[in-house]
């Protein structure tokens, strides 16, 4: 499958998904059950909103920046519980004062990663983790330039289904929790970053991209591509993204 297909797929996914409501919301937290495939301790804090400040690095094949978890800390709970896969932690910090807190990373496990257990108070509204993915993550495909269409300029795209969006971002990775998130992404100029949001339809000259998700979506969902993109309108709701090269290929494929 071509990258652009992915990333469309990653796009309509999330543009076609109902928005949660209330009432189902609260549904969900009463019949949450621990998913044994996450550390996380949502019984006790659950993620709601991710901010995330990122920087994409080609050269070195990782991204690094910091990641701001808003949770709901339902018992008081002393800790929240994050998972990770291969990423290196720098520091974490407690709300805006970003005053720095004790965590923990736990022993790694071949197919969960590590639990990332952080030391919070009852009052606490959110954690920051300052960190960077490694070369090796799984959820990043790097792509050289001779490996594109155009064969000028890289590319990345990820796949965090089915548990690997721990390995570019620490989150309680589970289907069973739900957030939304902002994003601020940097990429080297000339190229464009989109997500599995509100995307901008042109190129930025400085290389900085926002983003905006304001319905809930599990982490899975969680998608970011960059390269050398173009976008075209197929009508008044959809559109497609792809190389410059492929861009008259990609609308005539999707027109239907």
């Amino acid at each position: 499958m071509r990258p652009f297909h992915l990333l469309l797929l990653s796009l309509l996914i999330s543009c076609t998904m109902k928005e949660t409501t209330k009432e189902e919301a609260l549904e969900s937290e009463k019949t949450y059950v621990h998913d044994p495939h996450s550390y996380a301790n949502a019984e006790d804090a659950v993620v709601r909103h991710l901010a995330l400040d990122l920087n994409v690095d080609f050269d070195k094949k990782v991204i690094f920046g910091k990641a701001s978890i808003f949770f709901d800390n339902k018992t008081s709970a002393k800790k929240i519980i994050l998972d990770t896969r291969d990423l290196m932690i720098a520091k974490v910090t407690l709300d805006s004062a970003e005053t720095e807190t004790s965590y923990v990373l736990a022993a790694k496990d071949q197919f969960l990663g590590q639990a990332l257990s952080v030391e919070i108070r009852p009052n606490t509204k959110f954690v920051t983790v300052y960190y960077s993915t490694s070369p090796e993550a799984q959820a990043l495909q790097w792509l050289n330039p001779e490996q594109t269409a155009g064969k000028k300029f890289p590319f990345l795209f990820t796949q965090s289904q089915a548990i690997l969006a721990r390995s570019w971002v620490p989150v309680q990775d589970s289907p069973g929790i739900r957030f939304t998130y902002e994003a601020k992404v940097h990429v080297p100029p000339g190229l464009m970053a989109v997500m599995s949001a509100r995307n901008p339809q042109e190129k930025s000259a400085d290389g900085n991209y926002s983003f905006r998700m304001d319905q809930r979506i599990p982490a899975y969902l969680l998608a970011l591509a960059v390269g050398d993109f173009t976008f075209r309108s197929l009508d008044k709701r959809t559109g497609v993204y792809a190389e410059n090269v492929t861009i008259a290929k990609a609308v005539n494929e999707f027109a239907d």
